[in-house]
């Protein structure tokens, strides 16, 4: 059974990756039930940054969480987001490497485990890119995250969807 507003309203207080571990136990319970067997337990940080809202490292057994979009809506994020990659978890344990990461089998586990419908998005807002790197084309400017800007300086070459020429980066 997953967490409701009035539950999780009691635990304001705690410490969130306490209640972030307490619902991944609860999730795990859950498939336990489901499955007449007992699988083994993810540890759980917040080092997932970025676009994504979680992340489930399946050869090392853990769920990585983020904390910037647990922070916008902690009830949607534990009632959607820890039963997400705790599917992957679950899955992984049954099938191995043997299946797609959104495949026919987690989408089953999301729906008859959890009874939520199989997502691979989020709504949570993204945290801000602490720098922008303005690239030119022919028609217009394009903003580069770091790691993009790194791979063009290293010789990745990128181009422009509508007029096809290749982007330069503008020196500031």
């Amino acid at each position: 059974m997953l967490l409701t507003s009035s539950e999780t309203a009691l635990n304001d207080e705690a410490d969130p990756l306490s209640i972030i571990v307490d619902q991944v136990n609860q999730c795990f319970s859950q498939a336990d039930t489901f499955f007449g067997t007992r699988f083994k337990r993810s540890s759980c940080n917040f080092k997932q940054r970025g676009r994504a809202a979680g992340t489930a490292h399946l050869q090392k057994n853990e769920l990585r969480f983020n904390y910037f979009m647990y922070l916008q809506d902690s009830v949607e994020f534990l009632s959607t987001v820890v039963p997400h990659e705790v599917a992957h978890i679950i899955v992984f344990q049954i099938y191995g490497n043997s299946v797609k990461p959104h495949g026919k089998e987690w989408q089953a586990v999301m729906f008859r485990v959890y009874g939520i419908r199989p997502s691979r998005t989020h709504t949570f807002d993204v945290p801000p890119q602490k720098h922008n790197y303005e690239y030119r084309c022919a028609c217009q400017k394009h903003q580069f995250t770091k790691q993009r800007h790194t791979r063009a300086q290293r010789g990745t070459e990128y181009v422009c969807k509508k007029c096809r020429s290749s982007l330069q980066f503008m020196t500031p």
